[in-house]
């Protein structure tokens, strides 16, 4: 009888370190992210400082507008890159966090898990007409029925 308990422990314990590994993996990403994301701000700052500088010294609406688009095309490829970094970032965390599920010969499947095509089917997750049929309303109790017809 011990022993079921000390495996009962001993499950617990692993379950527990994995856990806490997994928090620690998380922490340590979204520490990562928030620093990416700060250095993308004070670069677009920077880059948007330096615009409405040149912007004040143009001296034709031509220039000003090549400014802005030269701007604006600068500041597209920025996300763009910061949006990589973020990709690959929690990639990079979602493969850590998910190989003690797929390492162990476990069949998870995140297909099965998830299907988007089932998640995002709009009939399965509101049908009108299921909706609004009077078969669907719930019933009042006996008690409140009467107090209601009155």
């Amino acid at each position: 009888m011990t022993q079921m308990f000390e495996k009962a422990a001993e499950i617990n314990k692993t379950g527990i370190a994995k856990l806490m590994k997994t928090v620690s993996t998380v922490s340590k990403t979204n520490q990562t992210a928030g620093i990416e994301w700060a250095d993308f701000a004070k670069e677009s700052y920077a880059a948007g400082s330096e615009t409405m500088k040149k912007l004040a010294g143009a001296r034709t609406l031509q220039a000003a507008m090549e400014i802005q688009g030269a701007y604006l095309k600068a500041s597209y490829e920025r996300l763009q890159s910061q949006a990589k970094v973020m990709s690959e970032l929690y990639q990079g965390l979602a493969k850590e966090v998910g190989a003690p599920v797929a390492g162990e010969g476990a069949t998870f499947d995140p297909k099965a898990f998830f299907d988007p095509k089932a998640f995002f089917d709009t009939k399965a997750f509101f049908d009108p007409k299921s909706f609004f049929d009077a078969k669907n309303f719930p019933k009042f109790p006996a008690v409140i029925a009467p107090k209601l017809a009155a």
